[in-house]
């Protein structure tokens, strides 16, 4: 049981260094707005890789097989997304400007952006399939699996609460010109990964 615990922390804590963009957007957010608001996008996260996995668990073969007959429309979608969220935070310049959004921003909306993160980049759910599939050969009972994805889930949060907290840490020690290259880097991550999913799309046209 304390295998099945270590396995599931060291995995959480590997996905939560994965350098996506939702890993940019805890950073981008902690420092502008403060850790409270970054973890709500943590937290919006969260519950949409629980969607994918109880979609990995109890309804794999319907993700393996009729998922992937919408793989260009998630692709689009997804891309798009990005870019427009790309675009404003390459837009976005000033400490002050995002003090006062943060001000006037409800709390919804930071756990609405942690789960379209997530549901935008069809990326996250291979990675879920691809653990679900291997855990399941490994693992003894669907109890292991439980506490296995438990102790994933519960390491993710404190690994993201501590990144957020630490970056809010040293935000004073910023300043406004650093975050503005903050914000320019921030968006163009979220751009060049619009480009990754749309690459496969693009690649079947030119090819024909």
């Amino acid at each position: 049981m304390i295998g099945i615990l270590l396995k599931g922390i060291f995995t959480g804590i590997i996905l939560t260094l994965s350098f996506g963009a939702g890993f940019f957007a805890l950073i981008e957010t902690s420092i502008n707005r403060g850790y409270k608001k970054a973890l709500y996008i943590a937290l919006g996260a969260l519950l949409s890789d629980l969607v994918y996995i109880g979609l990995c668990l109890f309804a794999s073969s319907f993700v393996e097989n009729e998922l992937k007959n919408f793989d260009s429309e998630i692709r689009i979608i997804g891309a798009v997304s990005l870019i427009i969220m790309g675009i404003y935070t390459y837009r976005k310049h000033k400490r002050e400007a995002a003090k006062i959004y943060s001000n006037e921003t409800k709390n919804i909306f930071y756990v609405l952006k942690g789960i379209v993160l997530n549901l935008i980049n069809p990326l996250i759910l291979l990675t879920w399939l691809g653990i679900t599939a291997y855990q399941e050969t490994v693992l003894e009972s669907f109890d292991e699996l439980l506490l296995y994805f438990s102790a994933l889930i519960v390491a993710m949060f404190f690994n993201q609460f501590f990144l957020c907290y630490s970056a809010t840490k040293i935000k004073k020690f910023l300043s406004d010109k650093f975050l503005t290259v903050l914000n320019h880097g921030i968006g163009i991550v979220f751009i060049v990964v619009a480009m990754v999913l749309l690459f496969p799309l693009v690649s079947k046209l030119i090819i024909g």
